[in-house]
Parts: structure tokens; C-alpha cells; sequence
């Protein structure tokens, strides 16, 4: 590759993790949010969990579709489009005085703009970028749990300095502002008379090798075992991140000590992402998906027996950790097993993983606390969801035509 003093693909990458920023800031904020819509609205836990399994079944289909958009046509206009739509999601909610305008506003809106902002940060960003893959997508996907860093204590500050109508605004600010970011992604370095960081890929000198469409990919034996730990790693996530704040509540630790856990899951979850998205490029990723499933699960046995804030935060850094460090693998997997001439459409649908936890994880997680009166059954299905994963990671081998 000709090299200039700076390679454009590092803007690309700087727009990216604030695109997907925005992903973490609807993701981290509600579980913040959550108890003040509850009490505000007047929903069962279940009912207002369902919120978010509503945003994710939008989710699933809206990734499908800009990831295909992205593969078709310039990704510019098309991200920024997701981040208005996400922002007057927000803003609108702020002014919902029914629950069917609070679907509407915070679960509907959301989840088709969402759609446009981590499937094609990562799809797009990936094709200026040969070598050190693995390691540019941690740096990415890095963007959700350094939103989490931010949001998480500024959302419990606005909600106990002001109001939940208040916190929905300059959430929904910041969602507008971050989203010109989007004009600053090329969809790919030939636009710009470049070559991707490393030199063409293999399959620009012979695509039939390693393309493959989005139907030959999801019939392939690695699809449905990829799709499968992703579903079950969000699963326990989820679970964990709507249960750990009324958790810590109601342990009797206050609103700012409460966003302990979760300001520390975002922690550890942006320290995983880079050490095995460096680790990646030199260790068996069978053996990585491995270890940190392992260790996800485990590392929930700290917080069933939390009493302190400390507890609460060496049980987020640990889980955050392993969470976050399966999440740059996926991607560059996919990308390796299928190609990137329908990597956005075929990573679209592979998100559906995470669109289907979202539908029964948080519900399921509500809908246990409601009926049994305890925590411990949402945090004993995450274990289980997570130890039979990390046995199903030994399994994946590269598909071939």
C-alpha cells in the first residue's frame, strides 16, 4: 500500500466509535432510565422490560435493511438519517403522556434508527483494513462501553439533580450532534484512490474463493453456531444489565452508588474489546470465544453475593470484561467465513441474534422478579446461557465452498 502521512481509514474509524457511541447510549441509558419510567407511566417490571424487547425487534429489522442499504449505495446521508430519526425518538418521549405514545417514541423510533449505527459503522470501517482487523472492530465496538463510561453517571446525575424529561432531552441532543459524524465515513478507500491498511484483500483477486451471498452463508454449519453464542452471550448481558440497577437498590445503595455496577461493566467491557481484539490477530479465537463465555459466566456468582459498592464494581469490571471481549470477534469471523461484498446484509441478519435476546431477556428477567420476588433466577439462567457457550465456541470451524 502507498502510503501517505495519514491514512483516512483512522477518520473512519474515529466516526465509526462515535456511530456506535450512540448504540451504547440508548443501550446503557436504560437501565438508568428504567425505574423512573416505571414509576412514571405505572408498568409492571415486565411491562416496561418490554420496551426495550420492542426496540429490539425494530432493531432486527432495521439492521437487516441498512445493512443492505450500505452494501447498495453511500453510506452517508443513509447513517445520519438513523441518528435524526433516534434523536427525535428521545426527544418526543420527553413529551409522552401515554404508554402508547411511550412505545411508540422510545421503543419504535430507536429501534429503526439504531439500525444504522453499529452494523454499518463495523461493515464499513472493515474494508479499509487488511491487517490488524480485529483490533480496528475492538476500537470501534469500544464506543458502547465508553459510552456506557459517560452516560451511566451523567443520566443518574440529570434524573436526581432534575427529571426524566430533562435526561431524555440532552440525550437526545447529544444522539443529533454525534450523528454528523456519519459524513465523515467513505464507504470505502477506493473512493479515494486508496487501498485498504495492509494491501487488497484476497478476494479482490479472486471474490469466488471467499464471497459467499447472505443465503449461502446462513445455511453453512458456522453460521448457525456463531448466531447461537451470540444470542446466548446477549442473552446473559441483558439479563444482567436490566436486573444488577434495581438490584443494587434494592441491596439499599443510592441512585449515583447504584451506577457502580453498570459504569463498571462499561469499563471492563472497553478494556476486553481491545485486549482480545489485539489478541485476536495472534491467538485461536475458538480458544478466546472460549474464555470469556467461561468467564461471563462466572463472573455473575460475584454479584449473588455483593454487599458493598465494591463488590459491585469488581463483579462489573470482570463481567464487563469477558462480555466485551467476545464482541469484536464476531464481526472479523464473519468477515473472514464470508467476505465483504454482502458483509453489511449478512452481519444485518446475524444481528437478529442480539434482537431476539433483547425479546426474551429483559421480559423474562421482569417477569421472574415480578412472580418470585428475587433477582437470582434471571442471574442462574445467564450462568447457564453463557457455561453451554463457551463449549459451543470449541466447535466453529471456517466454512468452504
Amino acid at each position: 500500500m502507498a502510503r501517505n502521512k495519514f491514512f483516512y481509514g483512522w477518520i473512519v474509524v474515529i466516526a465509526a466509535v462515535l456511530l456506535v457511541f450512540l448504540d451504547g447510549l440508548l443501550l446503557y441509558s436504560f437501565g438508568i432510565l428504567l425505574p423512573s419510567i416505571q414509576e412514571k407511566y405505572d408498568l409492571t417490571k415486565a411491562v416496561v422490560n418490554s420496551i426495550f424487547s420492542v426496540r429490539c425487534l425494530v432493531f432486527a429489522v432495521s439492521m437487516i435493511v441498512f445493512g443492505r442499504l450500505i452494501d447498495k449505495h453511500k453510506p452517508e446521508k443513509i447513517i445520519f438519517i438513523g441518528g435524526v430519526i433516534t434523536a427525535l425518538g428521545l426527544l418526543f418521549t420527553a413529551y409522552s403522556d401515554t404508554k402508547i405514545t411511550l412505545f411508540l417514541n422510545y421503543a419504535v423510533l430507536p429501534g429503526i434508527g439504531d439500525g444504522a449505527f453499529y452494523i454499518p459503522a463495523v461493515a464499513i470501517a472493515q474494508r479499509w483494513f487488511n491487517k490488524r482487523r480485529d483490533f480496528v472492530v475492538g476500537i470501534i465496538t469500544a464506543g458502547v462501553p465508553i459510552s456506557g463510561l459517560i452516560i451511566n453517571p451523567l443520566s443518574a446525575y440529570i434524573l436526581e439533580t432534575s427529571s426524566l424529561e430533562s435526561t431524555l432531552m440532552v440525550l437526545a441532543l447529544i444522539t443529533f450532534t454525534l450523528s454528523f459524524s456519519a459524513f465523515l465515513m467513505k464507504e470505502n478507500p477506493e473512493q479515494l484512490g486508496l487501498q485498504p491498511y495492509g494491501g487488497p484483500f484476497l478476494n479482490d483477486k479472486d471474490p469466488s474463493l471467499t464471497e459467499w451471498t447472505t443465503s449461502e452463508a446462513i445455511r453453512t454449519d458456522a453460521f448457525p453456531i456463531l448466531y447461537i453464542l451470540m444470542f446466548f452471550g446477549m442473552l446473559a448481558f441483558l439479563m444482567v444489565v436490566t436486573l444488577q440497577f434495581d438490584y443494587a437498590i434494592n441491596n439499599n445503595l443510592d441512585l449515583l452508588s447504584s451506577s457502580i455496577a453498570p459504569a463498571s461493566i462499561a469499563a471492563g467491557s472497553f478494556l476486553g474489546r481491545l485486549v482480545t481484539g489485539y489478541l485476536a490477530d495472534f491467538v485461536d479465537r475458538n480458544k478466546i470465544l472460549f474464555s470469556v463465555f467461561l468467564g461471563q459466566s462466572l463472573s455473575i456468582l460475584i454479584i449473588l453475593n455483593a454487599n458493598t459498592i465494591y463488590d459491585y464494581a469488581i463483579f462489573g469490571i470482570l463481567f464487563g470484561f469477558c462480555y466485551g471481549g467476545w464482541i469484536p470477534i464476531f464481526p472479523s469471523l464473519l468477515k473472514d467465513f464470508y467476505g465483504k461484498t454482502n458483509a453489511g446484509q449478512i452481519f444485518g441478519v446475524f444481528g437478529t441474534g442480539f434482537s431476539l435476546s433483547a425479546l426474551i431477556g429483559p421480559p423474562l428477567a421482569g417477569y421472574l422478579v415480578d412472580q418470585f420476588n428475587t433477582y437470582q433466577y434471571g442471574f442462574y439462567i445467564s450462568i447457564t446461557v453463557c457455561l453451554i457457550g463457551a463449549f459451543m465456541a470449541l466447535t466453529i470451524k471456517k466454512p468452504s465452498k
